[in-house]
């Protein structure tokens, strides 16, 4: 990773593994929390806009990610809030993956549990490791290429990912 201006890439989709609107951002120099609180941010704007309440958030690292999220992402009092929620409250639940739990210790798995989480459902939450086993060959060509280009490129696998997601629904 040394001399590289892009490390990696962070992407939100929603739960039909749609790639989220403006959920998708580069890492420099390794994960990091604020990459992350960038790209969630977008997508519940735009849901929270649209009259929607309550959220669930699923990251490998959510036990951790989520302690501070409402006070980075949601604080009223600082100058530039992420998601700002001036139409009432926001409730947003942070779950690991079932995938991921195993490798939690036992009171992180029972807090941040799926199958305890109300309005979840059935569901494993690795969906978005479906996008990257696609797209994964992506970074052979994309590597050398300027940032433009890089992002153009991106951007359009991407959209042909939610389109192809879209006609083969019918």
């Amino acid at each position: 990773a040394r001399g590289l201006d892009v490390t990696g890439v962070f992407c939100v989709s929603c739960r039909h593994i749609y790639v989220c609107p403006n959920g998708v951002s580069d890492f420099q120099k390794g994960e990091k929390y604020r990459y992350a609180d960038l790209c969630f941010a977008g997508p519940l704007n735009t849901s929270y806009t649209a009259g929607l309440r309550y959220f669930v958030i699923m990251y490998d690292i959510a036990c951790k990610y989520g302690i501070n999220f409402m006070s980075q992402c949601c604080n009223k009092d600082c100058s530039f809030v992420l998601i700002p929620t001036d139409n009432g409250d926001i409730n947003i639940v942070f779950c690991v993956n079932k995938f991921h739990q195993e490798s939690h210790d036992d009171d992180c798995t029972t807090k941040n549990a799926l199958d305890y989480t109300k309005f979840v459902g059935h569901t494993c939450g690795k969906g978005v490791e479906t996008i990257w086993a696609k797209m994964n060959w992506l970074r052979y060509s994309t590597r050398e290429m300027s940032a433009a280009s890089w992002i153009e490129t991106l951007s359009e696998h991407f959209n042909d990912w939610n389109w192809q997601k879209t006609i083969s629904l019918g």
